[in-house]
């Protein structure tokens, strides 16, 4: 394969070999203000804030967030963005060292955030505008996040990374690069903003069935589901629940996976079947995007 982001070779190679498999281009992304934007209808949109953040670590009771950034879209019925209301991104002192893999992977020294501030009122407030928030991998974004402003508990969540079949529209993997090059773009930056376009670019991209990812994935997200727990399972049944699917808990201490609302008859009765035959009644628990990826 190769790679160029010299637009006049990149453009010669695609001219001499149009249909090469051999040969992807790959462009950088597109500037937040000049990102193209669908033409506005004269139907209701959503306001969703695509929100990242860099942080000390990955452990939400000892780590703080360093960077944050988010962007305001409108989007439409029919899940085209049509607007980008606003933007901000902003850095904090977590009042502890940045490691050094983490200044690595990010450029932000200590220097960079020293007496930096985040003023979390008006934050919070930004935040509560929004119909729902998007970020991938939205787990660890949230855990952050509502531990720096409890206000926004119960907020609906959509996660890029999970909410949405990368492989049913023809894109390998779940990280965020890799999944950009797939759609011809690049990013080199790894800080918070960086992440929030490269992340709008992905949720634009076009489906094979014309509609857009992010239409696809809002429309998954607000889908309530069922969290269905192994309750009373033993240990010595872990690597069956593991190959169903399961994940394990450790604040409950309990697998659990989550299912759509027809699919629980059956799976009760596999879990009765290879699991506990004469256990407790699993618990089955209703989860909504403001409850799901906590």
């Amino acid at each position: 394969m190769t790679h160029t982001t010299d637009a006049a070779p990149a453009g010669a190679a695609l001219a001499v070999h149009p249909d090469d498999p051999d040969i992807r281009i790959l462009r950088r992304v597109i500037a937040l203000k000049d990102f193209p934007l669908a033409p506005p209808t004269d139907g209701p949109v959503r306001f969703v804030t695509v929100i990242d953040t860099e942080t000390t670590g990955t452990d939400p009771m000892h780590d703080e967030i360093i960077d944050i950034a988010l962007v305001t879209l409108e989007v439409d019925a029919a899940g085209e963005i049509v607007g980008i209301v606003s933007s901000g991104q902003a850095l904090r002192d977590p009042r502890m060292p940045i490691p050094p893999y983490i200044t690595r992977l990010t450029g932000i020294t200590d220097a960079d955030v020293r007496g930096r501030i985040i003023d979390l009122d008006r934050l919070e407030h930004r935040l509560s505008k929004a119909d729902v928030l998007v970020a991938h991998n939205a787990m660890f974004d949230i855990a952050f996040i509502e531990n720096l402003m409890p206000g926004i508990a119960g907020a609906a969540w959509a996660c890029s990374a999970n909410d949405f079949d990368w492989l049913e529209a023809g894109l390998d993997g779940r990280k965020l690069g890799h999944l950009l090059m797939q759609i011809g773009r690049f990013n080199n930056a790894h800080r918070a903003m960086a992440d929030v376009v490269s992340l709008i670019h992905l949720l634009a991209h076009r489906l094979p069935h014309g509609g857009t990812v992010i239409g696809a994935l809002l429309a998954n997200a607000a889908k309530p589901t069922i969290r269905f727990e192994a309750t009373g399972a033993s240990f010595d049944r872990r690597s069956a629940l593991k190959a169903r699917g399961y994940r394990w808990d450790p604040r409950q201490k309990v697998w659990w996976c989550e299912l759509a609302e027809d699919e629980c008859a059956a799976e009760e009765r596999w879990f009765r079947q290879h699991i506990a035959p004469h256990g407790p009644v699993p618990r089955m628990l209703p989860i909504t995007w403001h409850q799901r990826h906590r």
